[in-house]
């Protein structure tokens, strides 16, 4: 066995500085987090050859005293906590006292900062984590942090890093990240001779339209308890998750938790396969979030996760039910005051009961129902988008698009699809009804019998009490007919359905329902099934409606929630002024 060597603290300092630094990116992030602790109002951060040859990092804070400036580059050395009792209270981004003597050990660094109402600065010059050598100088107030020649000593590291205009693309990313969560803050970044990216003191709209150019139009605040922040109306999405950006307390993290409950709280307003661009900040008590399992900082531990994912999950829905309810705002409920009965169950009326007891057969609910989301209740014939009663129905497009006219706004038209619309109206109502009295069902003058293999089979039974809700009433028949599986017999229907066998759509419902191993949570998974209902049970292809059938369909998206787009995500209304028309033909 080869012998044990205790290593060198210069040797260890290197070592320990890969879990900290492992491209310029990460250096740009840990000094910009300082000078953003530092209480700077203006943050210039210079590279070049991608950060790979220099990085400078200037600020206005309050600097660092001639007694701590060496200090600050040893490590474990912090100004943010002295006892173990401040690890729960952290709230700034640097604490750690590793960022600065991770650096040091693997560049050459030079360090320039004065502190308000001293006459002179302080110089602190380190070269691959040498002494630090200090002195005088005649600098401005705030700290000017230079880093040259990264990684010069670890080779091996410097050949994983990538093309110079990669790696600035690295540093940009971190840089917007952490420039959007701070708007009151004036950033500039620039790459060697390049255009600089600036940014000057707003809010944090302003800030996104600066970094990103995304239209005050194509976003949604969100501000719900524990959750603020902005997401992307519902629309195409994006390929990743790239610009979904999830923050605790301003700082950047990675959980995907939260990336799920983002995700969950626009359902089907999104494709499947993309991603919305979204801005989340947690905010939470810093007792209630470990921000310390993670070198980086960049991942966190909840003491309650499942109640930061359910604040997100709810805030998301809630804002983007504000598109379609002006001036509601978006509100966290106790589950206890959704005024839902867990004990009900569909099965417990007499006659199935009765069934029941004949034939051996005790169908029930694979897993509780969830209770209802708050803005899922039934609220009457309350309007919730009112710019739809106020639309004139003027012609119909191939037999599957509404135009509609409005003359508000100096005048506007409508293009609505029409099966979509039809197909949202139908899957809001479905909801309501399902969480509520349950799903209306018409009796089928002949029960109809389906045949199931064995895997259909454990499918319906697992599902039966969720389809007793929708409207279906189903039971056993005995062996199929095909061998190895069961009959059974559908005797009523959803009042909504309006013909053909429902053999298949049974199916797929009970698939949908039961999914054996799936991640989705059962209200997603109910969702999915309303959403088959929905779609067999409205207009499907080309039809030419009256315009009394045109007006009753925009009645409907008045008065429902989510109207701006069909439950698969697709658009359902778009929307043009005047003034796109006319320059259009460049009047």
């Amino acid at each position: 066995m080869p012998k044990i060597n205790v290593l060198d603290s210069l040797l260890a300092s290197k070592i320990a500085a890969g879990e900290v630094i492992d491209r310029p990116a990460s250096v740009v992030k840990e000094l910009m987090e300082n000078s953003i602790d530092a209480g700077a109002s203006s943050i210039g951060v210079f590279l070049a050859e991608g950060g790979k040859r220099v990085i400078k990092i200037t600020d206005n804070g309050e600097g660092i005293s001639r007694e701590d400036a060496p200090l600050a580059f040893m490590r474990h050395a912090t100004s943010k906590i002295s006892k173990e009792e401040d690890l729960d209270a952290v709230l700034t981004m640097g604490f750690r006292g590793e960022a600065l003597a991770s650096v040091a050990s693997i560049s050459r660094v030079t360090l320039k900062t004065r502190r308000r109402m001293e006459t002179e600065g302080t110089l602190v010059s380190i070269e691959g984590g040498a002494p630090p050598l200090v002195s005088g100088d005649g600098c401005p107030e705030g700290t000017l942090i230079e880093v040259k020649d990264l990684f010069f000593n670890t080779p091996a590291r410097l050949k994983f890093l990538r093309s110079s205009d990669s790696e600035y693309g690295r540093a940009l990313e971190i840089f917007k990240r952490l420039a959007l969560i701070n708007p009151k803050t004036r950033f500039k970044i620039q790459h060697g001779s390049g255009r600089p990216v600036e940014t000057a003191p707003g809010t944090l709209r302003d800030r996104i339209f600066d970094l990103f150019g995304i239209a005050e139009k194509d976003i949604i605040e969100v501000n719900a308890p524990f959750v603020e922040g902005y997401i992307g109306a519902p629309g195409d999405g994006y390929p990743t998750s790239k610009w979904l950006l999830i923050y605790v307390n301003k700082r950047v993290v990675r959980d995907k938790s939260i990336n799920r409950a983002v995700m969950d709280g626009y359902g089907q307003m999104l494709p499947s396969g993309r991603f919305p661009f979204a801005i989340i900040d947690v905010k939470i008590p810093p007792e209630d979030v470990d921000i310390n399992i993670h070198p980086t900082k960049s991942e966190v531990r909840f003491r309650n996760q499942s109640f930061i994912y359910d604040a997100v999950k709810l805030a998301v829905r809630g804002a983007i039910g504000s598109l379609s309810a002006p001036g509601r705002q978006p509100t966290i409920q106790n589950r206890a005051d959704y005024g839902y009965n867990r004990q009900f169950s569909p099965f417990s009326g007499p006659r199935l009961a009765e069934e029941s007891a004949s034939t051996g057969y005790s169908p029930g609910f694979s897993e509780p129902l969830p209770p209802p989301l708050p803005f899922l209740r039934d609220e009457g014939d309350d309007v919730k988008n009112p710019e739809f009663l106020g639309l004139e129905i003027v012609g119909q497009l191939w037999g599957e698009f509404l135009i509609a006219e409005s003359h508000a706004n100096g005048g506007e038209y409508y293009v609505i699809d029409q099966h979509g619309a039809a197909e949202r109206a139908a899957f809001e109502k479905l909801k309501k009804r399902f969480y509520g009295e349950g799903i209306r069902r018409q009796l089928l003058l002949l029960p109809e019998r389906i045949e199931t293999t064995p895997d259909e089979k454990d499918a319906i039974l697992a599902s039966v009490g969720y389809l007793d809700r929708m409207g279906f009433e189903i039971i056993p028949f005995g062996p199929s007919l095909n061998g190895g599986g069961e009959s059974f017999l559908i005797k009523s229907v959803p009042e909504v359905l309006k013909s053909g066998r429902c053999d298949r759509l049974i199916g797929e419902l009970s698939e949908e329902i039961s999914n054996v191993g799936g991640s989705l949570k059962i209200e997603d998974k109910i969702e999915g099934a309303l959403m088959r209902i929905a779609c067999h049970s409205v207009i499907r292809g080309p039809r030419q409606l009256t315009k009394e059938e045109g007006a009753a369909l925009l009645k409907e998206l008045a008065r429902i929630d989510f109207a701006s787009h069909c439950p698969h995500g697709r658009p359902v209304v778009k929307k043009y002024s005047r003034k796109d028309i006319e320059s259009a033909f460049k009047r």
